[in-house]
């Protein structure tokens, strides 16, 4: 009878186990939750949850300035051993939290994000010019330029340090693009 009973629980935690990595292994993939998580990242948001994006992309932006005055130092100092670890974690940090912060397309026209939107890709470009990827930075200028379309009159904060309108901005931006 003992036997039995420490039997179980191990027999319990195989079936248990097993069925975890049957699920696992499983083609259960539910696209539609995941098209739903999708969706909803892109969805324009109001309230509490736009107050939140606003505020990441506050923090995002005030990130890329202080990032961008770190490797203007470096290059100043001709630091490249500096340079060459910085640039990696930049391309983490950018892969991991502003690619994702940029990537939907509703805060390039919302009246409260856009504004914040515009200007925190056009830091992400001068920090690419930095690390030296004129084909990012290209990638960069299409997007803004397909994202705010007509609006040229649109005042941004390029180059860092000066306010002019986005038309004025992108050509400068487009000129920096290979100086590095």
């Amino acid at each position: 009878m003992m036997a039995k009973r420490s039997a179980l629980p191990r027999l319990l935690l195989v079936v248990t186990l097993s069925g975890l990595l049957g699920g696992c292994l499983s083609d259960g993939f539910d696209e539609v939750a995941f098209q739903q998580i999708n969706v909803e990242d892109s969805a324009p948001l109001g309230g509490e949850a736009l107050a939140q994006r606003k505020v990441e992309m506050r923090r995002a932006l005030s990130d890329m300035l202080a990032f961008h005055e770190t490797m203007a130092s470096m290059i100043e100092r001709r630091d490249s051993r500096s340079i060459s670890i910085f640039d990696d974690f930049m391309a983490t940090y950018m892969g991991t939290h502003l690619d994702p912060l940029l990537r939907p397309e509703w805060p390039s026209g919302h009246p409260e994000l856009i504004s914040l939107d515009a200007n925190l890709r056009f830091a992400q470009a001068e920090i690419l010019v930095q690390m030296r990827y004129p084909r990012r930075v290209q990638r960069v200028i299409d997007d803004i330029d397909r994202r705010y379309q007509g609006r040229g009159t649109m005042l941004v904060n390029y180059p860092i340090g000066e306010q002019n309108t986005l038309e004025v901005a992108l050509e400068r931006l487009k000129d920096s693009k290979w100086r590095g």
